[in-house]
């Protein structure tokens, strides 16, 4: 999907004449996939050692940095391409006056505006997808993973006059219009835009930040718990930096799956329909994590 977004950004431009359009901007600790393109557009200097030459003009600069991001716009940007919260980068979300901004300085420079909500949309903050939270509406999205609840699929949407310069044969994929996949998406879509669906993710997720700031309160081990709906990230500090793994590791002997993103901060995703319940034991199990943990570590 983000291949394809990248892809259909510099074509429109050339579809449209305008030619000097080719910059495509990213931003420091994003992710946007595997392929040569969207690694490239990534901001993980890791995952793309030794795959060079690397597609040129792709730009990066500093999350959440309006005037950074402005420093580099000019006539030759043809997109801007971002997460409305890093997943892997660390559960940073977005401004809101940040992503105005972003959207006031597309508009200005005539570059579109790419959300890749892979992570953040279908339901996971709050809203069927995150861009419409924050009141800025982007000029493509990515979106997949979530989209089929398990069964592989991705989709680019796109406004109708953006789409045309993608005529039949332009782009392709192996699998693209799977009418199974389709069919899936199609229920998953109806279950989770349900207006108590998305309720019930608003409310899990104060829950679970709740019970993190409290579990905090015992055992100080973050600086900061931050996201938005089901999409958490607990921010470790001091001497806790870099142990992410550690604390997934006796969560799981515990009985309790967790992410990390990156090396200092636990993720926290569960599944859109949790319940109350279910949050209590998870934080249940995560402060006998901790005990472990500190235990160790002493």
């Amino acid at each position: 999907m983000n291949e394809a977004a990248l892809k259909l950004a510099r074509r429109y431009a050339i579809e449209t004449n305008q030619h000097e359009k080719h910059k495509i901007i990213a931003f420091h600790k994003a992710f946007h996939g595997r392929t040569l393109f969207s690694v490239t557009a990534g901001g993980t200097e890791a995952y793309k050692t030794n795959f060079g030459p690397l597609p040129a003009q792709l730009a990066h600069t500093t999350h959440n940095n309006l005037e950074a991001l402005s420093q580099i716009m000019g006539k030759d940007s043809c997109a801007v391409i971002l997460e409305p919260i890093m997943g892997e980068g660390g559960i940073h979300q977005m401004d809101l006056e940040f992503a105005q901004g972003v959207r006031a300085l597309c508009d200005q420079h005539q570059a579109l505006l790419i959300f890749d909500e892979v992570q953040t949309g279908m339901g996971r903050t709050g809203d069927l997808f995150c861009y419409q939270g924050l009141g800025v509406t982007p000029d493509i999205l990515t979106t997949a993973k979530a989209l089929g609840n398990g069964f592989p699929i991705g989709a680019m949407l796109t406004t109708e006059k953006i789409a045309q310069v993608f005529q039949p044969g332009v782009h392709g994929t192996t699998f693209g219009g799977n009418p199974l996949a389709a069919a899936v998406a199609k229920k998953v879509l109806e279950l989770v835009s349900a207006p108590e669906t998305l309720a019930g993710v608003r409310a899990r997720g104060e829950q679970f930040v709740q019970g993190l700031n409290d579990l905090n309160q015992k055992f100080d081990l973050f600086c900061e718990v931050r996201g938005r709906g089901l999409l958490i990230g607990a921010q470790l500090k001091g001497p806790h930096q870099q142990k992410a793994k550690d604390i997934l590791l006796q969560a799981s002997q515990k009985g309790l799956l967790i992410l990390q993103a990156g090396p200092d901060v636990l993720r926290f995703a569960p599944s859109l329909f949790i319940t109350e319940t279910e949050v209590e034991q998870a934080l249940n199990l995560l402060q006998q994590t901790f005990t472990s943990y500190l235990h160790e570590h002493r």
